[in-house]
């Protein structure tokens, strides 16, 4: 019945496709179709499919580095770190304080097995920057990151302290839970990583993007090896999720989100 369901699924995305393909023939201008088409093709895991797409997208709209970044995070999921790594530092180039470049950053550093050494120090220098710059929003995310970066070096304590110091400060951010939640749950920890994802779940807004990811996105699928939680009403299941996938969620980023 699953694979039954499952089939039916890929054949309605196929048929939505085609139609916006149909669509874009005519229109190709169309930015809103192609972003449609774009989400359809990561639902269907046609990533270089989807590159296509968001290269098309990056021709209409140049100046809007939201398609530049999708792209490269596109390019880090499947693994072509040195793609995405060129694009990432060439975001920086132009704002040293984008805060997702910096998260793509970290992302193809762990792929290639590469010191974080420097990179955390560049992160750091950007987050003091951003402190006397009263830019707090982007100080949250960077300590986000190195938390992130810290639950990667199974630093799971020292992550959890700069998450607890993000709930005193702003009490209603759903996302300081949520990684908690997820670092626990890596501790095998269930009833302490419970409460956390009952704390989220409270949070988080009941159409809010982040709950989509968290509980539909295929990004969101990757986060824990050899075993998977059952959650009613919040997680069906987390499977086959890797450590260093933690801040695709933590961050409160996601590669359909805009």
């Amino acid at each position: 019945e699953a694979a039954s369901e499952e089939k039916d699924n890929d054949a309605s995305l196929g048929e939505e496709e085609r139609a916006l393909e149909e669509h874009l023939a005519q229109h190709p201008g169309d930015i809103d179709a192609l972003r449609a088409l774009m989400e359809l093709k990561i639902k269907s895991r046609k990533l270089p499919e989807a590159i296509g797409v968001i290269d098309r997208l990056i021709q209409l709209e140049p100046n809007d580095d939201e398609w530049v970044l999708l792209k490269a995070q596109i390019y880090s999921y499947s693994g072509d770190s040195d793609p995405a790594t060129k694009i990432f530092e060439e975001v920086l180039e132009k704002d040293p304080l984008r805060v997702e470049a910096y998260h793509g950053l970290v992302m193809a550093y762990s792929e290639d097995g590469r010191s974080m050494s420097d990179m955390l120090k560049r992160i750091e220098a950007a987050m003091n920057k951003c402190k006397r710059e009263k830019k707090a929003s982007d100080v949250r995310d960077f300590k986000l990151l190195l938390a992130q970066i810290r639950v990667m070096e199974e630093k799971y304590g020292e992550a959890l302290k700069v998450n607890h110091e993000l709930k005193k400060e702003e009490p209603r951010d759903f996302r300081p839970y949520l990684c908690q939640g997820i670092i626990y749950t890596l501790m095998r920890k269930r009833e302490e990583a419970e409460k956390k994802f009952e704390q989220f779940e409270k949070l988080v807004p009941k159409n809010h993007p982040y709950r989509e990811y968290f509980l539909d996105n295929m990004f969101a699928t990757k986060f824990f090896s050899d075993y998977s939680v059952q959650r009613e009403g919040l997680v069906e299941e987390l499977r086959e999720l890797e450590v260093k996938d933690v801040g695709r969620v933590c961050m409160g980023r996601k590669v359909t989100e805009f």
